[in-house]
């Protein structure tokens, strides 16, 4: 496979598996956050620094940034999961930038805004393309779990949620270092991809693209959110936008999404696997009626 076409699909699935983590916390639990890209900081920071100044392997490097992360995010969401939501959104964006302030202030560890470089490509496309499809279906288990119904049950009514026994605060804690982890694994891979890391690669506008992708999916669609997560990834890089164009589409997107389409573009539809086995039979049976048909 072309390097170059190999690269864009590894960024791809790497995003998808953030995406899955703001699934998670906006779609299903209908929490506004601003701090994924936050964890993403952390994990990739947390590996990248364990693998080139004290020799650990990638892997032990990746779990020790999910267990930073789980300790922040435990931390964190204590702190803020009790505020208002639009409060919740303006403390965890505060949160990805006191992350990245941090990373600047640091710099005799994490290069300051030099960032990390020489950083190994040990991060291949099966590789990512296993997490993705773990991530995928831990989504789609949680989703159709007990949890997963508690979380939607959060999103439509809080406190309807608590009348009926719900403990929210739990149940938005535990989604919070859910997608904490996504987050962080992403942030990982992300590193040992790209060579270097600089603090300005987790901006607030990383966070702003996983919540269009998320919105323009379908808040209740995990199929719409993959689908959408590679649209929107693979765009701007086969039609070369330049970056300065990437926040005006996503904003066009937005406007037309919440005046066209409320609920995103796939709503709450989910593509199952008997969906798509009926349709590998029905293909099959049509390619054998046009056989006889021709005989």
């Amino acid at each position: 496979m072309n390097s170059y076409l190999a690269s864009i699909l590894i960024f791809t699935g790497i995003n998808l598996i953030s995406v899955l983590g703001m699934f998670l916390l906006m779609g299903l639990t209908g929490l506004l956050s601003f701090g994924q890209v936050g964890f993403m900081a952390i994990g990739a920071y947390v590996t990248a620094i364990s693998y080139m100044r004290f020799g650990l392997p990638f892997g032990a490097g990746l779990l020790l940034g999910v267990g930073v992360s789980l300790l922040v995010g435990l931390v964190i969401g204590t702190v803020t999961l009790k505020l208002r939501n639009d409060y919740f959104a303006l403390a965890t964006y505060g949160f990805a930038e006191v992350i990245k302030n941090v990373l600047i202030y640091f710099s005799g560890y994490t290069g300051g805004s030099m960032g990390v470089f020489g950083i190994p490509a040990i991060v291949t496309l099966p590789m990512v393309i296993v997490i993705f499809l773990a991530a995928l279906v831990l989504c789609r288990n949680f989703k159709v779990s007990k949890l997963g119904r508690n979380s939607l049950a959060i999103r439509n009514d809080e406190l309807a949620a608590k009348v009926m026994g719900i403990n929210t605060f739990k149940q938005k804690l535990l989604v919070f270092l859910f997608s904490a982890v996504f987050g962080s694994v992403a942030g990982s891979l992300l590193a040992f991809s790209t060579y270097y890391i600089e603090p300005n690669m987790f901006n607030w506008s990383k966070s702003v693209e996983l919540i269009v992708i998320v919105f323009f999916g379908g808040i209740n669609s995990l199929t719409g959110v993959v689908f959408a997560g590679m649209a929107l990834t693979l765009l701007p890089e086969i039609l070369h936008f330049g970056a300065e164009w990437r926040m005006v589409i996503y904003t066009a997107i937005i406007i037309v999404t919440m005046i066209y389409r409320p609920t995103g573009l796939f709503g709450r539809w989910e593509l199952s696997l008997s969906q798509i086995l009926g349709w590998i039979k029905g293909r099959r049976k049509s390619a054998v009626g046009r056989g006889g048909q021709g005989a």
